[in-house]
């Protein structure tokens, strides 16, 4: 498939989808305070290659495809969760389905009901604790580094706004679904 940048098209961008924005309030929260926080329990990659292949991630401390190193018939640990880098860059990934882990990656389990969207909402902002904190392979985002982070949430009469959070996703996602459009007849993603 061809990206043609010379033929990209121009879609205004309409500031009333976001006008929620004007009267958030945001407050402070400690990671910990939202999250049980763990490391995985460390699966072999040679081991996984014994059970063979299957429908299960293997997530390692990559920075790329969700963490994902491949899929095996083994599982060590149950989906519905975030999973951190603890040994490169810290990116935060979140698994939906049950997994097994490399060693060095840290599960964040909600302390609330987290649904797609909110985990999404979550990777997010702690993604962008990376470079804010400045971790990196000679800064490592331990279990205790992420216990101590704060991040910033939407809140409305003093609880977290999860509400909101959802929304906000929901309206990227449609976003998104506006700008990007594939052209099947001349294979030309448009933007």
């Amino acid at each position: 498939m061809i990206i043609d940048f010379w033929k990209i098209e121009r879609v205004e961008f309409d500031f009333n989808e976001y006008e929620d924005f004007i009267d958030i309030k945001w407050q402070k929260y400690k990671v910990s305070d939202l999250f049980n926080i763990s490391g995985s329990k460390t699966t072999p990659k040679a081991k996984l290659e014994l059970i063979g292949k299957g429908k299960f991630p293997y997530i390692t401390t990559q920075a790329i495809n969700n963490g994902i190193a491949g899929y095996y018939n083994f599982f060590t640990e149950l989906g519905d969760c975030l999973t951190i880098d603890s040994a490169v860059l810290g990116t935060c990934f979140y698994q939906k389905e049950n997994f097994s882990a490399s060693d060095h990656v840290e599960i964040l389990r909600p302390k609330f009901k987290m649904n797609e969207k909110l985990a999404f909402y979550f990777c997010s902002i702690l993604n962008k604790n990376i470079k804010i904190l400045n971790y990196a392979y000679n800064k490592k985002r331990s279990q205790t580094a992420i216990k101590n982070e704060i991040v910033f949430l939407p809140t409305k009469n003093n609880q977290i706004d999860f509400d909101f959070m959802e929304k906000y996703i929901y309206k990227i996602q449609k976003r998104t679904q506006k700008l990007i459009y594939i052209n099947k007849k001349s294979n030309i993603i448009t933007i």
